[in-house]
């Protein structure tokens, strides 16, 4: 038999992962101790951090993002062996929106209680959804097939997972360009859709055990 090279072992992409994830909750600190200075020189530093509070928000929401996305990615990626070009670029990019994300947060904190607040709810919004954007794209080079090789422990048959993903990351993707339409003209409204989008991700495995039984039959009919 010809010997061919083989892609990189998945490990390596989870190693990355997590290197990124830990630098970019690093840096949503950054914007909170960066006021210390000027909060600092105000009489009442309580009544300074409530003034502040567009920051400390911010922050929240973004760890929240942040870290129900790793675990959202530490979920899924249990179940996944071996890698291809395709699986390697979807990482890269998704990557590529976690580091972009304390600049969603920094925008959002520096413009929600300001006349940009559309501006930083719109921006906060891209980075948020901007993953499932760039992951349909790529789908559409596999024709929404996603080459994605599951280990026997997954508790669903492969080729229904293979089918039930997309689906997934299309409606999700669909979600968010409507939240970031909407941003323009009543941000309030979006951003209160954003944090319900999050709040229903802070636990992925209960959510997917959830969706299971409906991902199921309806994959199945």
């Amino acid at each position: 038999m010809e010997k061919k090279f083989k892609d990189i072992n998945h490990n390596f992409i989870d190693t990355l992962s997590d290197g990124v994830f830990s630098i970019a909750l690093t840096l949503l600190g950054l914007n909170v101790v960066e006021m210390v200075p000027e909060i600092s020189k105000s009489e009442n530093l309580n009544t300074a951090i409530i003034e502040h509070w567009p920051t400390f928000f911010a922050y929240l929401l973004g760890f929240v993002v942040l870290f129900s996305t790793w675990y959202q990615y530490h979920a899924g990626s249990q179940y996944t062996e071996g890698t291809n070009a395709w699986i390697v670029w979807q990482h890269g990019l998704s990557m590529a929106w976690v580091a972009l994300m304390p600049f969603g947060v920094a925008v959002l904190a520096h413009n929600l209680d300001t006349p940009n607040r559309k501006w930083g709810v719109f921006y906060f919004g891209i980075c948020l959804f901007g993953n499932y954007w760039t992951t349909m794209i790529l789908a559409a080079f596999v024709k929404f097939k996603f080459p994605v090789t599951y280990t026997s422990e997954l508790p669903v048959p492969a080729e229904m997972m293979r089918k039930g993903t997309p689906i997934f990351m299309g409606a999700t993707a669909l979600l968010g360009a409507v939240l970031v339409s909407v941003s323009l003209y009543f941000p309030w409204a979006a951003l209160i859709g954003y944090g319900i989008y999050v709040l229903s991700n802070v636990s992925p495995v209960h959510t997917l055990n959830r969706v299971k039984p409906l991902l199921e039959k309806i994959l199945t009919r």
